[in-house]
């Protein structure tokens, strides 16, 4: 299952850091030995002063709220069946009535807050790295806006555990004692089973901040979350939830395909019902980037046969194109951090 600590259940704060956390710790200023580097679809926006992605639920949005709104609204039909079949066949009583009511409110009050967490909140929670004044800005699910210095950040790997473990990485607000942690954001990365993709996703974010690789980092970037200043289409998000890596998935379709259709649903109301986050004034003026940056990916650059590439499905020469771009991309990278870094890695 996906990893929804901060949205469904409350990060566990003040606290002191765990071992398995001191253990999983992403340090700044030092080079993860990655093969490749991978923004895992995240990105926003990306220029020459900021980083823009979005959150860890954003790309589950629509699967938790779906499953509830199944068991809700099916209470809630079987309740008025059962109502309208008792006075039909005059077998109503008050006393039962009222039973009834009593129990099926509980479960309905129980989900509909449940369906809130997703339902009629914000889109998403975006996060912005800038790496002009190296800070990151986290717009919370309470609304607030947390502002924090980029190297003071504790950065470790999380789980909520479960028999196949969803990964995702966390960050840490400790107080001035390094031990205790007052406030607690996610990245947008979650992955299930194993841990080793949070790495290549932290050297996208690491190398955005401390590296001299800007460009090279937005050519690897292929698909981004047409959410800036707006709400995401229903078609985009079914895309989004479709999204594959091979044709091999195509065998799954048959099962995954009803299930990713009623996530979509769900999805397209909690964008529509949520409101889109906006960023204080005073974070978008420490954001400003020049009109000629040459560093400018959004939405804008997404591939033009969308269905084809959350298909797999590519033409051949699109999909070259694209797989040489981010390959020599990728490899001029690891050129620059083995010159700076030589064989020295976290």
């Amino acid at each position: 299952m996906m990893n929804y600590t901060g949205l469904f259940t409350p990060y566990k704060l003040n606290r002191p850091l765990t071992r398995q956390e001191k253990d999983g710790q992403f340090r700044q200023g030092r080079r993860r030995n990655v093969q490749y580097i991978m923004d895992e679809n995240s990105v926003v926006r990306m220029n020459s002063v900021y980083l823009e992605t979005v959150c860890k639920y954003y790309s589950g949005t629509g699967i938790a709220s779906s499953m509830i709104a199944v068991l809700y609204f099916g209470f809630l039909i079987m309740f008025v069946f059962a109502f309208a079949r008792s006075v039909y066949n005059s077998h109503f009583s008050w006393t039962g009535f009222a039973f009834a009511l009593g129990f099926i409110s509980f479960f309905l009050y129980f989900l509909g807050k449940l369906l809130r967490k997703e339902w009629f909140r914000k889109t998403h929670y975006p996060i912005r790295f800038n790496r002009k004044n190296q800070m990151i800005y986290v717009y919370q699910v309470n609304g607030q806006v947390l502002s924090a210095p980029w190297a003071e950040v504790f950065f470790t790997r999380a789980t909520p555990g479960g028999a196949i473990p969803s990964w995702g990485i966390d960050g840490h607000i400790l107080a001035q004692d390094g031990e205790t942690v007052v406030n607690t954001f996610s990245l947008a990365v979650s992955v299930r089973g194993s841990s080793k993709l949070l790495s290549e996703y932290w050297e996208f974010i690491r190398c955005y901040m401390e590296e001299d690789c800007v460009e090279d980092l937005a050519e690897l970037v292929a698909l981004c979350p047409p959410v800036e200043n707006r709400r995401e289409s229903f078609t985009f998000g079914l895309q989004y939830l479709m999204k594959m890596s091979s044709r091999l998935e195509w065998i799954f379709l048959p099962v995954m395909l009803p299930l990713d259709l009623l996530a979509g649903v769900a999805r397209w109301v909690a964008m529509q019902t949520s409101a889109i986050p906006q960023w204080p004034q005073a974070v978008q003026d420490a954001c400003a980037s020049a009109p000629d940056d040459p560093v400018n990916v959004s939405a804008a650059n997404n591939p033009r046969h969308l269905w084809r590439y959350v298909l797999a499905n590519e033409a051949r020469e699109e999909y070259e194109a694209r797989y040489a771009r981010q390959t020599a991309a990728n490899n001029r990278i690891r050129a620059k951090l083995a010159e700076r870094y030589g064989k020295k890695t976290a």
